[in-house]
C-alpha cells in the first residue's frame, strides 16, 4: 500500500500547469493536476485509456465538443474517453487542483 498527502506533493507554477505523478500501476496511473489561476492545459488526449477527473479545490472550465464549457468544481467526478481531446483552463483568481485517474482499456 502507498499513501500520498496532497498538501505534501502539490506544486503550482505561474508559468505552466503541473502534473504530479502519484501512482503508476500496471494498468492505472494517478496524477494530481495543479493549475494556477489564469493558466490553460494544452489540448491533448490519451488514446487507449479511460479517464476520471475529480476536482479537489478551486474551479476550472472544461471545453466540450459542442462548444459549451463545463465548470469543474469539488464534489463531482467526470468520466472521459481518453480518445477525446480535452484541455481544462483556469480563468479564476484561485488555484485549481484535480485528481486524474487513467486506466488502460
Amino acid at each position: 500500500m502507498e499513501q500520498k498527502i496532497f498538501k505534501e506533493v502539490e506544486r503550482f507554477s505561474q508559468e505552466k500547469h503541473i502534473h504530479v505523478p502519484l501512482f503508476n500501476g500496471e494498468r492505472t496511473k494517478v496524477l494530481l493536476l495543479c493549475l494556477s489561476a489564469g493558466l490553460t492545459v494544452p489540448p491533448h488526449s490519451h488514446p487507449g485509456f479511460e479517464i476520471t477527473l475529480q476536482p479537489l479545490k478551486g474551479r476550472a472550465l472544461l471545453p466540450l465538443e459542442d462548444g459549451k464549457e463545463m465548470t469543474l468544481t469539488p464534489g463531482e467526478i467526470i468520466f472521459i474517453d481518453g480518445a477525446s481531446s480535452f484541455n481544462p483552463r483556469n480563468p479564476f483568481n484561485e488555484d485549481f487542483e484535480m485528481l486524474i485517474h487513467l486506466v488502460k482499456r
